[in-house]
């Protein structure tokens, strides 16, 4: 069972809330904790190749999806007007709906929304 999620609601625009969310992720991977990271609504653009010019943020991102995968609600790229050939392909990337989101929320312990 999954023990803590992250979801990253929150778009480039508001990079002090990616960050912490960003920042939280690599600290509990760091230390070994079973982690889930969903990016939904306006966090999806976060996903974009190029987003982050700061090293550190493209560190951390990728830290989390190489460590953790990323999963991202397929409804929150329609919402935003892309579609999932916009996201990094870099990236490990997971689509899911609605359903499976609410499945992976209740198979956790905690959830903190940046």
């Amino acid at each position: 069972m999954v023990s803590f999620m992250v979801v990253v609601g929150h778009g480039p625009r508001e990079i002090f809330r990616v960050v912490e969310g960003l920042r939280l992720c690599a600290a509990m991977l760091g230390m070994d904790q079973s982690l889930t990271i969903v990016f939904a609504d306006g966090g999806v653009r976060c996903l974009r190749p190029g987003t982050f010019e700061d090293s550190v943020m493209k560190d951390y991102l990728n830290a989390s999806s190489d460590l953790a995968g990323i999963h991202v609600l397929e409804p929150s790229l329609g919402e935003q007007g892309m579609s999932a050939e916009d996201l990094d392909p870099d990236l490990d990337i997971t689509l899911i709906d609605m359903e499976e989101f609410a499945e992976m929320m209740g198979d956790c312990k905690a959830v903190a929304a940046f």
